[in-house]
């Protein structure tokens, strides 16, 4: 087993859980009467991203791996997508009867786990990855923590439906790249 193999399970165990998790919540979640659109965009959106996540993978193979970058990347990204599934989907997501009461009642936290990710994020490619200043992927990092710090302050159903659609476009034009991007 190469070392790639071996963090690529590490990352695999915690990307199924997530993907678990949310297939496992998705039939309370979009249930006829109960279902919050920005709430089932952003559930949707988690899904697809994990995916993405997943398969972008392959293209870290010729990293050079050790336990900080490992642990860095694993928690940051897959175990944080782990904790946003479990607050958009609770364990007994039958039991949700308004899943907009539900999601003001977490977007907090929620908005909150989006932002440490990005300010977590940001520090790691500084000072892990040692992405230089001003790279593309840190305007997106700040972007991104500009839509989570409005979701956080806001209770505004506009601008949580607009951060739901722009996160959504994002990931579909992301999906789009990845799909054209050629596999090496």
């Amino acid at each position: 087993m190469s070392l790639f193999e071996f963090v690529l399970t590490g990352f695999t165990l915690v990307l199924a859980l997530v993907i678990t998790r949310v297939l496992g919540g998705l039939r309370w979640v979009l249930a006829a009467g109960r279902v919050y659109w920005v709430h089932a965009t952003f559930v949707f959106v988690l899904l697809v991203f994990a995916s993405l996540v997943w398969w972008e993978l392959w293209y870290q193979r010729n990293n050079q791996w050790n336990y900080l970058s490992f642990a860095y990347n694993l928690l940051i990204g897959p175990g944080v997508m782990y904790f946003i599934s479990v607050l958009l989907v609770p364990e007994q997501p039958r039991r949700i009867t308004n899943w907009r009461a539900y999601f003001y009642a977490v977007r907090r936290m929620f908005y909150g786990t989006l932002a440490g990710m990005m300010i977590a994020a940001f520090i790691g490619a500084i000072g892990i990855t040692h992405t230089q200043l001003g790279h593309p992927g840190q305007a997106l990092m700040a972007f991104g923590l500009l839509l989570a710090v409005l979701g956080y302050r806001s209770e505004s159903h506009a601008m949580h439906a607009g951060i739901a659609v722009v996160l959504a476009t994002l990931v579909a034009i992301a999906v789009a790249l990845v799909q054209t991007a050629p596999v090496r």
